[in-house]
């Protein structure tokens, strides 16, 4: 609703919920003056599901920024959370049965992670946040779990191309012939270990050249998962970022005046 309300060129923030603890976008577009969406959903819909709903209300001059999460290069383009949501909250099972495998798997996970997440300790986290109308989380200036406690990004020991890699690699695709600007980003995570060689390979697919480390929390900087800043982090990884858009800015600028 946000992004089909806005009539005038924007900065959509794309990915998983590291997008939505990560980025604060409030921020962002104070800083830069032009209208920031944060459309951060759990990864685990997949990325075709959340293009699904998203590509529509893109138009010609806005800038998309993909801070990918490292899982969402590997999950199936339709996943989980998006089975779930078809199948209980919109009841249209049927009607995309198609688009999902495993669907067993899909509906034995979808049940226990429902009956995890109702928990008195879940739902009173979620009240803890603020969500603006950039739509950002805010607020969150705790730290409720140790980072050594938290289940570690799994990393493919070998770079291979999935369906999501080509998914993306379409989506760039579209965007650049509607004069839309695609930029590919690292997620904000924490990980005591970062396979360099590897995440390299998988921006190198897209021709393109970025840290994996850019937004990488430390410990402190952790609220509740390796994809989730607390404040602190949110607050250095967005004055990171919105540098990084300013200094792109001047790199077209320079560009454009060079022509």
């Amino acid at each position: 609703m946000m992004l089909a309300s806005c009539d005038e060129e924007k900065i959509v923030l794309l990915g998983g919920s590291s997008v939505l603890y990560g980025f604060n976008t409030d921020d962002i577009q104070r800083s830069l003056g032009k209208p920031v969406f944060n459309v951060g959903v759990n990864v685990g819909l997949g990325f075709r599901y959340l293009l699904d709903s998203v590509e529509p209300h893109l138009k010609p001059g806005d800038q998309i920024l993909l801070p990918l999460e490292f899982n969402q290069y590997t999950n199936p383009v339709y996943y989980v959370f998006g089975f779930g949501i078809d199948t209980f909250i919109y009841r249209q099972y049927w009607r995309n049965r198609g688009k999902y495998k495993q669907k067993w798997k899909l509906l034995l996970i979808s049940l226990k992670h429902a009956k995890s997440s109702a928990t008195p300790e879940k739902l009173a986290k979620r009240k803890v946040a603020t969500l603006t109308e950039t739509g950002c989380y805010l607020g969150l200036n705790t730290q409720l779990r140790d980072p050594d406690s938290l289940k570690a990004i799994p990393f493919p020991e070998t770079f291979q191309e999935t369906n999501a890699m080509k998914e993306i690699a379409a989506f760039v695709k579209r965007c650049k012939e509607d004069n839309i600007r695609v930029t590919l980003l690292p997620p904000v995570f924490y990980a005591k270990e970062v396979p360099i060689a590897y995440l390299e390979k998988i921006y190198a697919y897209f021709g393109e050249s970025i840290a994996p480390d850019l937004f990488q929390l430390d410990a402190s900087e952790v609220y509740d998962s390796v994809y989730h800043a607390n404040q602190a982090g949110q607050t250095r990884v967005t004055n990171r970022l919105i540098q990084l858009l300013e200094d792109l800015k001047i790199e077209r600028n320079e560009k454009r005046y060079e022509k």
